[in-house]
């Protein structure tokens, strides 16, 4: 059916974050659009225990991949976790109960209302998420992450090197994003098949499925292309995080442009605070042991 879905790939360590990221989608959900959860089949009973099943659509990993019949299941779990949840985000579409799809991550959460206007234009596609990501590249360079800019720019070249595009580099991210299942058809149609691959040779040999969703639209227009800036706020690294909490940025002020934010989850402020307060203890009872022992 048209319309879109919320898509989330989550595991046993994510529990929390996926916990909060549910709660929020509960809270601002306008139009009631389906949530669909897939974790692994071994973190099936924890996460439906911490999170409930009436409002959440709950899906296996194994499932997701298991409707590619052309994915060897052993291939899959012998990949590093990193690029197996790629290859569940890029396959959810065979299963999704609509059209499109809004993938978000766990560490994701919606900070005002939204609904279907926000990601889908007048005809029923989706907004594609497709900037140049000067802003990025500005605060890279301001920031001493030349380095992570410098991998990035590379990436990007490679796929267009591979589907023989000249042109602007896009960034086709981060997520959360919009997908039409239509483009991850035409993306293993006129591309993977006849090459012999499946979408999880693609991952393999260059992991971004952003990526390979973006480019394949650019290639074979699939759908109506109206691109938009992110949805969320993304803090992909905590020097970003920090710049905003000095200038005084609240949820309140981000919530006017974006629908939610990331707090990417390496470094999440909750973790912050709890490594801050960890070794002020730590300090403070070594402070005193110390103080003991020259009396």
């Amino acid at each position: 059916m048209e319309g879109i879905a919320i898509f989330c790939k989550s595991y046993r360590n994510d529990l929390g974050r996926a916990s909060e990221l549910v709660e929020s989608v509960r809270r601002f959900n306008r139009d009631g659009l389906p949530f669909c959860l897939s974790v692994p089949g071994n973190d099936a009973a924890l996460f439906r225990n911490r999170i409930g099943t009436g409002d959440v659509q709950w899906l296996r990993d194994e499932d997701v991949i298991g409707a590619n019949r052309n994915i060897s299941s052993d291939a899959y779990r012998a990949l590093p976790g990193q690029l197996s949840q790629q290859i569940v985000k890029a396959e959810f579409w065979r299963l999704n109960p609509s059209a499109s799809c809004l993938c978000v991550d766990s560490d994701s959460l919606f900070i005002r209302e939204f609904g279907r206007s926000d990601f889908l234009v007048s005809g029923g596609a989706p907004y594609t998420v497709m900037h140049e990501g000067k802003a990025f590249r500005e605060f890279c360079l301001a920031n001493g992450l030349e380095r992570a800019l410098e991998e990035f720019e590379i990436m990007k070249g490679k796929f267009k090197d591979f589907f023989d595009r000249r042109g602007p580099s896009y960034n086709f991210g981060p997520l959360p994003v919009t997908w039409h299942r239509d483009v991850w058809k035409d993306l293993e149609r006129h591309c993977l098949i006849p090459r012999g691959m499946t979408i999880l040779d693609a991952l393999t040999s260059l992991p971004s499925e952003a990526f390979w969703y973006g480019e394949a639209l650019l290639k074979y227009r699939s759908i109506e292309i109206v691109p938009r800036e992110p949805y969320f706020k993304a803090y992909l690294f905590l020097e970003e995080y920090e710049h905003d909490r000095r200038r005084g940025v609240t949820q309140g002020m981000l919530s006017e442009r974006y629908c939610g934010v990331v707090y990417q989850s390496n470094w999440h402020p909750k973790r912050l605070t709890f490594m801050k307060n960890r070794a002020y203890r730590v300090k403070k009872i070594l402070k005193k042991f110390l103080k003991g022992s020259c009396l």
